[in-house]
């Protein structure tokens, strides 16, 4: 039974969009293992397209090509890639080996697309060596051999999967006489090994090695002719089942890739590492200036305090303020306001018996509490118990334009159907909202004098205190999503820190923008990669390794990229941060520059997601080259 069949096989290439040449014009032929076949023919006939066939390089024919029973045509992709993977092992003329690997590897690398086991590799590929008399060399480069051991490293490559069927085209082609004896003898005893092996030559003194000639002119065989029998004397070595590259053996692949262009390589990674850096430095700025505030702040308890008002609150409302992150503490209270109560003062100055007596309008007067520092700064006076302070624009109604001359007055204060006397004595700066209407803040319990009924349980105001600065401003928010109005005590902190915020963002979008940049040039240069490289990504893709295979192998390079560039980022970082913060302790006494673990990691990550970005378009391009076209390359 033939071993591999070829039924009216036809191949055209297109020269114009109307315009077709025929290079294969119906072959029909037949081949049985243990043979070494010769197809003859002067340049041009077709017998370079026909091993490319053959091999699974080129599936845009017609007819038919039959291996064992399986029609080649009707391989999926996989198939066609386990088919070159296992089934054929293909010999170029001019070698295609890669320059970059040693000669053992360049044999094992056909083996690794396979999956196969390290150890096993390593052994199959020395023993192939000596197959072929090079196991001396397995250490030197490709450069350091002349072309007749290049070929012979050629040969233990394709049979390192231990093909059934070996395609050479022009084995010989570049060597001189003693060379290309020497690898005719070493397909003759492949052939013994009961192998197809076919070799295409324009040579007679090559056929002559062969069993079997066959002369192809004008696509068309012209003579079949078998000259002797191959005596086999070795039975062929048990198959050796295909499987997928596993992704170690991709990441290895890329590594030494990227090994080999390292110069240019780490240009482009201090790119990255530059941008990521400079966003990072960010981050750690706006971080430790944001801890230097708060601790600035720290001291400061008004800057902590919210007052939040509603007409009326109850219990739930209270339990639902206390139970959010940002919150401290919580004061449930009334303050007084003339917009839902009447609310009056009057008095006679004391320091002038002729003055008329004043009267007129509080806009409100709210309790303090001095055990929760809910007490207004003072400008003059002090805090006492049973005594009212006011704010200024009160002051100066009742002082004659003479702030201090408020203080000591007595005012009768009615606040609904209640009316107390009480001293005035002090004045605070207002820094509430109203602050340019008569405001007057008394103790609880004086204030409580005033109410038939407890406060609390009228309540229309909460005081409340934030847990840390950082918290002011979405605590504000939160309050006035539940229909609150909101007073800051001081809002000083919460203006610098929307500064430190402003700057970050602003100065994150410029690093951000370098890193596009950066972003660009991995772009450029794996797609310059791609075009360097366009021989040896046909010359795995004929030893078997799938698109799949390739598109990793381009991807993890860009991963490698962008995990060096992570991780220069984060060292610079790091060392930069030292400096800045050491001048900064000796100058200020603080460290203004935070190291944030989280933001090192995220920076790493987005370095190597940039990257990965940035390698998928020539990944894309890399596995659709077409691999004749990508072997044809130079």
């Amino acid at each position: 039974m033939a071993l591999l069949r070829i039924a009216n096989l036809k191949k055209s290439y297109n020269i114009t969009k109307t315009q077709k040449q025929d290079v294969l014009k119906g072959i029909n032929i037949e081949f049985k293992s243990g043979n070494l076949v010769a197809l003859v023919g002067e340049s041009g006939c077709g017998k370079s397209t026909l091993i490319n066939i053959l091999g699974g390089l080129d599936n845009d024919y017609t007819g038919s090509v039959v291996i064992k029973g399986d029609y080649i045509r009707d391989f999926t992709e996989k198939q066609m890639d386990d088919y070159r993977k296992k089934r054929v092992g293909l010999i170029f003329q001019n070698y295609n080996l890669i320059p970059h690997m040693t000669i053992l590897q360049n044999v094992e690398i056909a083996m690794s697309v396979s999956d196969i086991a390290k150890d096993v590799r390593e052994k199959r590929g020395m023993s192939l060596l000596r197959l072929v008399g090079l196991a001396d060399f397995s250490s030197k480069m490709p450069s350091q051999l002349s072309g007749g051991q290049k070929q012979r490293v050629a040969i233990a490559r394709a049979l390192a999967n231990n093909p059934t069927i070996l395609l050479a085209d022009e084995p010989t082609g570049a060597l001189d006489a003693d060379s290309a004896a020497v690898i005719m003898q070493i397909l003759k005893k492949i052939a013994q090994r009961g192998k197809l092996v076919i070799v295409v030559t324009h040579s007679e003194k090559v056929a002559s090695y062969c069993n079997r000639i066959v002369r192809i002119s004008d696509g068309v065989i012209v003579s079949d002719t078998e000259v002797e029998k191959v005596d086999v004397t070795v039975e062929r070595d048990k198959e050796i089942k295909p499987r997928s590259m596993k992704s170690k053996d991709v990441a290895k692949l890329a590594t030494k890739n990227v090994l080999e262009n390292k110069s240019r390589n780490i240009l482009v990674s201090i790119g990255l590492a530059i941008g990521m850096m400079a966003v990072l430095l960010i981050l750690c700025l706006s971080s430790g200036l944001t801890s230097y505030v708060v601790s600035v702040y720290a001291d400061d308890v008004s800057t902590l305090h919210v007052v939040a008002m509603k007409s009326s609150i109850t219990s739930s409302d209270v339990s639902s303020v206390e139970s959010w992150d940002s919150v401290e503490s919580v004061i449930k209270t009334y303050i007084y306001s003339s917009s839902s109560t009447t609310l009056t003062y009057s008095f006679n100055n004391e320091y002038d018996e002729d003055a008329e007596e004043v009267d007129g309008t509080i806009n409100k007067l709210s309790p303090y509490y001095e055990e929760e520092e809910f007490v207004p700064d003072l400008l003059y006076g002090s805090v006492e118990e049973g005594a009212v302070i006011i704010n200024e624009t009160f002051a100066e109604e009742i002082g004659g334009g003479t702030l201090i001359a408020s203080v000591g007055q007595t005012l009768t204060i009615t606040a609904g159907n209640m009316t107390g006397s009480f001293t005035v004595s002090g004045i605070y700066e207002d820094d509430l909202g109203e602050a340019d209407e008569p405001n007057a803040y008394m103790s609880y319990d004086t204030l409580q004098t005033l109410s038939a009924t407890s406060l609390e349980s009228k309540a229309n105001t909460l005081y409340v205190t934030a847990t840390d600065i950082t918290y002011v401003s979405g605590l504000v928010s939160d309050l006035e999503t539940k229909s609150y109005t909101v007073y800051q005590e001081d809002d000083s902190s919460e203006t610098i820190l929307d500064y430190i915020d402003m700057g970050t963002m602003v100065l994150t979008i410029v690093g951000a923008l370098s890193m596009v940049v950066s972003a660009i040039m991995i772009f450029i240069v794996l797609y310059i990669s791609v075009s360097e490289r366009m021989k040896e990504i046909g010359i795995l893709r004929a030893i078997g390794a799938r698109k799949a295979d390739i598109r990793k192998m381009f991807m993890f390079e860009a991963g490698i990229i962008g995990i060096v560039g992570g991780l220069l980022s984060i060292v610079a970082c790091v060392i930069l941060s030292l400096v800045v913060d050491l001048i900064c302790y000796y100058t200020i006494g603080y460290f203004v520059i935070a190291f944030n673990v989280l933001y090192y990691l995220g920076g790493l990550l987005v370095s190597i997601l940039i990257s990965v970005l940035a390698g998928i378009a020539p990944a894309m391009r890399a596995a659709e080259l077409d691999p004749v076209e990508a072997l044809r390359a130079e």
